[in-house]
């Protein structure tokens, strides 16, 4: 198979998980180009410098993984700051926001859409282990 159609594989395999009817922004069904992470300054204010982009298949997979198994906790919440900032970048141009709270490696993640901030996501312990090593590799 040649390495364009791998690629096209790739993107058409991470659009049909992204279908899974999750209603994290109804997680649209456009392809994921890339995603933005910085470390976070305060709500309301999305960190504009230093800033690490992911746009390879394999780094950008992890983070829709994130927001695929991200299951909503009941009741409105009242965090704090957030650590990171995420910006998530599809092939139409729409950008969603997440503030991200990494957890612990073997320990769940929490995350919220910059939109609805009463409403707090736990994603699984496994996929924070994978946002761990791809952080951990900047």
């Amino acid at each position: 198979m040649k390495r364009r159609d791998k690629w096209m594989t790739g993107i058409a395999a991470l659009t049909v998980g992204l279908l899974g009817g999750y209603d994290t922004n109804e997680l649209v069904a456009e392809d994921v180009t890339e995603v933005k992470i910085a470390e976070s300054v305060d709500f309301g204010r999305f960190q504009e410098r230093d800033v690490v982009t992911y746009n390879e298949l394999e780094d950008v997979k992890v983070f829709a993984d994130m927001i695929r198994n991200a299951e909503q906790q009941p009741g409105i919440v009242n965090m704090a700051t957030p650590e990171y900032d995420v910006e998530v970048h599809y092939q139409d141009e729409k950008v969603d926001r997440y503030y991200v709270w990494l957890g612990d490696l073997g320990m769940p993640t929490s995350m919220m859409d910059v939109t609805d901030t009463n409403t707090v996501y736990l994603v699984p312990a496994d996929v924070t282990d994978e946002l761990i090593r791809l952080l951990e590799r900047e």
